[in-house]
């Protein structure tokens, strides 16, 4: 039976995956000198690109649900590979803001092998709660399991999954009150605040249970969409270097700030 609600899901999923690619791609043409914020600067770049292809992915996945053709297999296939694509987002996010705050490579190799291992969690998970079969439910197409796991491993994956990104955007927005030009104040409140709310929104709502509301479907769809435009259009404008200020050891530079 045709769900239209699935297919609203999948258009707005579509037209958010081509305003992420785009940033991406916008991103990928600056050129930065400074090889350690040009890693930043990579991975804040494959961060959009990994967006872009798992909203995509679900974009497709509901729109498959739609008319009633999606498999078993194609959606667990589906899943493993959002997987990957998710921690492989998460990572380079996570990194793009610590370096943010300290202007250091060091973290790079910890937080490598942090998304490794979680990403080898959430397959455990997946594989050990045993695909059985594919629900279509009012909004989105997911899987149902025969063996649902729950208790301190699912409760670690969902902490783990948004809260390393809020705890670091809090940290680099008490740059925000050592800063005294407006720009700079402008850019760490938004690029802070943008990723708080992206991550901490998900999480109320899976926590609360309102995935499944009409009311929050659309309403998050819409505001989620605005805040994300705007906030794309603005990171990916292009600046001159001395302008770039998220690429800057803040850290280092407030210091000075505050000993004068």
């Amino acid at each position: 039976m045709f769900q239209i609600t699935h297919l609203i899901s999948a258009l707005f999923s579509i037209a958010s995956a081509a305003i992420y690619g785009y940033v991406a791609a916008r991103l990928h043409q600056r050129t930065i000198p400074n090889p350690g914020a040009r890693l930043a600067w990579q991975l804040f770049d494959l961060w959009w690109y990994c967006v872009a292809a798992t909203t995509l992915m679900s974009g497709i996945q509901n729109g498959i649900g739609a008319f009633n053709l999606a498999s078993l297999p194609f959606i667990v296939a589906l899943t493993y590979v959002n997987i990957l694509l998710i921690c492989i987002a998460l990572w380079g996010l996570l990194y793009y803001l610590v370096y943010l705050f300290t202007g250091s490579q060091r973290f790079l190799v910890p937080l490598t092998i942090f998304y490794v291992l979680y990403c080898v969690l959430l397959i455990y998970l997946i594989t050990a709660s045993d695909p059985a079969r594919v629900e279509i439910g009012r909004w989105t197409t997911q899987l149902v399991y025969a063996h649902p796991l729950a208790g301190p491993f699912f409760s670690l994956a969902l902490v783990l999954l948004v809260f390393p990104q809020i705890l670091a955007s809090l940290t680099y927005f008490t740059l925000f009150f050592r800063v005294r030009e407006s720009t700079q104040r402008y850019r760490i409140l938004l690029v802070s605040w943008c990723i708080i709310l992206w991550f901490g929104s998900a999480f109320v709502a899976s926590v609360a249970g309102l995935s499944q509301e009409d009311w929050w479907q659309i309403v998050s769809r819409l505001l989620g969409w605005a805040r994300r435009w705007g906030f794309c259009l603005r990171i990916s404008r292009r600046q001159s270097s001395s302008e770039d200020l998220e690429l800057y050891p803040l850290r280092s530079k407030y210091k000075q700030h505050i000993s004068k």
